[in-house]
């Protein structure tokens, strides 16, 4: 079989491309420059051709620059400044990183494209859908969930790892000497280095807003906030408030130059409202999630554009990805998704 592998410098696309051609399959890396500055994972450091020399699989580099910065940096930069909470990653993987990757394959006649990601692909009643993977601490089906809207696409991946442990993985590298830091971890937005969004933003987007009042749910004055843009709801960082009891963002009134701020308490709710239900009546046990590292919680109903959990939920934000769970047969499987509106 002929497999393209997406290569970073990370230890799982290594361990992908490793095993596949240690099982006699040809293989190619495939590297997407998705970024001209200094990036965390998807750049093409020194150590990638390294890497493609010492397992001697060949290895191709893809500018995806413009379309990245178009479909992935300004849905960032502008959902940011309307103080949603954007995901460019799960953007990233359905607009830009497995479509290019499926053009690729099917230009140079592959059979599958392959990634590092922890993710185990089943199909559910002719449907293929995404199922959590051994090793639980790294599952990556909300990261991944937007692509099954691609059946297309999903039919030709592969995701070797998903019967591995991340310990595995890394004891297998180390083991077989191949010259790459297995402690080594892409974290965050892989764009913004130093994971300072407001710096970021205010470089790349012309934004200006005066200080002005920090209120609490009672409108009384507690300070001045910095500018806005250096605020996301549920956090504490720069308030810098005279108060004995721990306060948290809870609303930002952008038209009026407001920092809304409450305690803990605030931040819990017990529904949200979706973007578009469709969704037809339900007699078994679903789950959701609404970040990628959260543990899986019982729906306890979904009606009226509305989704009701069993237990309450912190720092729920308005453009957060909901998706939606089914556990059958040992396994635990997407099998819906909203936004958060």
């Amino acid at each position: 079989m002929k497999y393209i592998v997406w290569f970073s410098w990370g230890t799982d696309s290594v361990f992908v491309a490793w095993n596949l051609k240690q099982a006699w399959h040809e293989v190619l890396l495939v590297n997407l420059k998705n970024t001209k500055e200094k990036n965390k994972c998807c750049s093409l450091p020194t150590e990638l051709l390294k890497i493609s020399t010492f397992l001697d699989i060949p290895l191709k580099v893809i500018d995806v620059t413009e379309k990245f910065k178009k479909l992935v940096i300004e849905n960032f930069i502008e959902n940011y400044t309307k103080w949603n909470t954007p995901n460019p990653c799960i953007n990233c993987n359905e607009n830009v990183r497995f479509q290019m990757l499926e053009e690729i394959r099917k230009e140079l006649n592959y059979d599958f494209v392959s990634t590092g990601h922890y993710v185990e692909k089943i199909k559910v009643d002719d449907f293929f859908t995404f199922a959590i993977p051994n090793d639980l601490n790294k599952d990556q089906t909300y990261m991944l969930y937007r692509l099954l809207k691609y059946q297309n696409i999903v039919e030709d991946l592969e995701f070797p790892i998903s019967k591995y442990k991340k310990e595995d993985i890394k004891k297998i590298i180390n083991e077989e000497n191949i010259p790459i830091n297995t402690e080594q971890e892409s974290q965050n937005i892989c764009f913004i280095p130093d994971d300072d969004y407001p710096r970021y933003i205010k470089q790349h987007k012309n934004i200006q807003f005066p200080v002005w009042k920090i209120l609490d749910t009672k409108w009384n004055y507690l300070g001045e906030h910095k500018w806005l843009i250096n605020y996301t709801i549920w956090q504490r960082k720069w308030l810098n408030l005279q108060s004995n009891e721990k306060k948290f963002v809870i609303n930002i009134d952008w038209k009026n130059n407001i920092l809304i701020v409450w305690d803990n308490e605030e931040l819990y709710k017990t529904k949200v409202e979706i973007d578009d239900l469709i969704f037809m009546n339900y007699t078994w046990k679903i789950y959701w999630k609404i970040r990628y590292k959260a543990k899986l919680t019982e729906v306890a109903n979904i009606q009226n554009n509305e989704i009701e959990f069993k237990e309450p939920v912190r720092a729920v934000t308005k453009g957060q990805h909901l998706v939606l769970y089914w556990k059958k047969d040992w396994k635990t499987f997407v099998i819906w998704w909203w936004t958060i509106v």
